[in-house]
């Protein structure tokens, strides 16, 4: 617990002002709690001993009437302005968090599954919030609603007291053993509820796989399980609360039998008078709450412990990918090398990648080719800095691409890979995502160079026609072209095309390759493909195998020799004139 409030020390010195106004206000209400129980036994009192008059029947009345009301503005107060603060508290932690995730490297998001990082960032994070809200609330409240009415209790007659509430912190400090026992639970519990939540989102988005491979009752039955296990360790919480929780109420019980039975007698022996016996009987019933309250504060001390441990663990992550203290800027560049580039992912054994040498002119176009698994995404991506390379270097003009600012580097390349994630907008909004302020005419002309403006007659409201979440309202030929579309409007100084022709027929595919000449002569193109119509005009040919290149040419030049890329370039031919027969 010291270690959550010392993670949101920052937090709590901003706003120390506020604390300390709202402990004013908790002390005033946990006040104006006690107030009318000693008002009441006083006037019993008076009328027992036949001193009353109307005036102290005015006063009392009328000090009855305003406490209410004294008491509702100050709790208006104060719950409108501690939510305030929960508010602006939850707003920042998952800024921060959302911030330091887009900072992350690859290898954080295949460690972590979606579901577990959107638990952490909603369950857990609202636990901190609470923290620093109706937690404070619950200890200082109801401590003070304890004092103040034990306090009177004390006034009233000390033995009594003591006899009522003597064996009450021996039962507190039973269930704080059992704290412990279940505060290791917890933690199981969240990662069952992330496993939940990452089902969930996997058969959401993979509904039309499952439709099509007729695997709905199997997918059901799976997410049947993981909902099924959410809820019985739900279960075991609430068995646990079931059992320990009740607990205060014998406890209670047993203190209230012997307020009113030894509170009795000594009325009987005038010890205390039968005013004093029935505040002193209101104090024991007010203690009720405020100990369920802290009992209860247990299972909220057990939440915040693991969301904060669960919240800063992603926080606490270095990425491995970052700028070097002197980065330097780059928007443009002459030649980028490889030069015996290997790598390996952090979670591998083996080596992707081996030994990459070869050179990238501007205004060049680069294919790379190879059979599946060769290597040809993950030697591209290494121009997105998303990993470091495992050994080797990678020059942009000379200089390591490590000690350019990662923004800058990532600002060159535009890049549509293999799974084309779109979003839930517009046409035209997918493609502004590449570039928030491309003109209108900007857009057009990414359009028809990805040769997708054929395909807004077909859409009901052209490019204001709404996409489905990841695409799902449109073909996948569209799909790849409206990404394709969405790197061209930033007009980078590389793109990258990663097998992001493979749904688009043949003409098309033409359509686009000549575009692409004819409006980016003087920037670079590098396409992975497996059709090997989309590279036959490239300036250069990387054949990669078995993550090491074999093959390096013009198209030309690599079917003069006996080698893999001739061959399967034979096979592609013969099955076009295969299909055309």
């Amino acid at each position: 617990m010291k270690e959550a409030f010392r993670n949101l020390s920052w937090f709590f010195k901003q706003k120390k002002k506020y604390y300390f106004f709202f402990s004013i206000l908790l002390v005033i209400l946990s006040v104006t709690q006690v107030i009318p129980a000693k008002l009441l036994g006083f006037v019993i009192d008076e009328i027992e001993n036949g001193t009353i008059t109307v005036l102290k029947i005015i006063l009392t009345v009328t000090a009855l009437l305003l406490l209410p009301l004294v008491h509702y503005l100050v709790n208006y107060i104060y719950h409108y302005n501690v939510n305030k603060l929960g508010l602006d508290l939850s707003f920042r932690l998952r800024e921060n968090y959302l911030k330091h995730l887009f900072e992350l490297d690859t290898a954080s998001f295949i460690k972590y599954t979606k579901g577990d990082l959107i638990a952490r960032a909603t369950n857990d994070l609202q636990n901190l919030t609470i923290l620093a809200t109706s937690f404070l609330q619950t200890v200082v409240y109801n401590i003070c609603v304890l004092i103040a009415a034990v306090s009177s209790m004390i006034i009233i007659d000390g033995r009594l007291t003591l006899a009522s509430i003597i064996i009450m912190p021996f039962m507190i400090f039973y269930l704080n053993k059992k704290r412990m026992k279940k505060r290791r639970y917890y933690r199981i519990h969240r990662e069952i509820y992330a496993d939940m939540t990452e089902k969930v989102l996997e058969s959401v988005e993979g509904v039309k796989a499952v439709r099509a491979y007729g695997l709905e009752e199997d997918d059901f039955l799976k997410t049947k399980e993981a909902i099924d296990n959410d809820i019985n360790s739900w279960w075991k919480i609430i068995k646990f609360e079931n059992i320990y929780g009740p607990m205060f109420e014998l406890i209670y019980a047993v203190c209230y039998f012997i307020a009113i039975s030894l509170g009795a007698y000594m009325v009987i022996n005038s010890t205390i008078s039968t005013g004093e016996l029935l505040s002193f009987l209101i104090y024991v019933g007010m203690i009720y709450g405020p100990l369920i309250a802290l009992s209860n504060i247990l299972n909220s001390v057990n939440n915040i412990i693991i969301s904060d441990e669960r919240y800063y663990e992603i926080m606490s992550i270095a990425p491995e990918v970052k700028d070097d203290e002197n980065s330097e800027n780059v928007i443009s560049f002459n030649v980028i090398e490889f030069k015996d580039v290997s790598f390996k992912f952090p979670f591998d054994n083996f080596e992707v990648i081996k030994n990459i040498s070869f050179s990238i002119k501007l205004g060049e176009t680069i294919g790379i080719v190879g059979p599946t698994g060769a290597g040809k995404s993950t030697l591209i991506r290494q121009l997105l800095r998303e990993f470091n390379v495992t050994s080797g270097e990678i020059l942009i003009d000379g200089i390591n691409i490590k000690h350019y600012k990662i923004d800058d580097v990532r600002a060159l390349v535009g890049y549509v890979p293999q799974d084309h994630v779109l979003f839930r907008r517009t046409v035209d909004e997918n493609i502004l995502i590449g570039n928030p302020y491309a003109s209108p005419k900007q857009i057009e002309t990414a359009m028809t160079i990805a040769d997708f403006k054929k395909d807004l007659l077909e859409l009901p409201f052209g490019s204001d026609t709404m996409v489905a979440e990841l695409g799902g309202s449109l073909s996948g030929g569209q799909r790849q072209r409206l990404s394709i579309a969405r790197a061209l409007v930033k007009n980078p100084e590389i793109l990258i095309l990663d097998d992001s022709l493979s749904a688009v027929d043949a003409l098309t595919e033409r359509n686009i390759i000549k575009q692409l000449k004819n409006s980016r002569s003087d920037k670079t193109n590098i396409i992975v493909a497996h059709r090997f119509s989309a590279v036959m005009d490239a300036d250069k040919i990387i054949v990669l195998q078995k993550g090491k290149i074999t093959d390096v040419g013009t198209h030309r030049e690599l079917l003069k020799h006996d080698n893999w890329y001739k061959m399967q370039y034979l096979k592609q031919i013969d099955g076009e004139i295969y299909e055309e027969s």
